[in-house]
């Protein structure tokens, strides 16, 4: 069974070890790829002409 985050956390600091996020394949997203738009959070993309 895949424990959650909070339980991997956990662990790693019981372990002494390095807490390795899961991103279930896809880089993780920061929070500046992100913008507020109408109370939503939208991507941004650039307009090239």
């Amino acid at each position: 069974m895949i424990k959650s985050r909070r339980e991997r956390r956990e662990e790693a600091r019981n372990n002494k070890t390095k807490f390795e996020p899961i991103y279930n394949g896809k880089p993780p997203v920061m929070r500046t790829d992100y913008e507020r738009f109408n109370n939503k959070f939208v991507t941004i993309k650039e307009e090239s002409e």
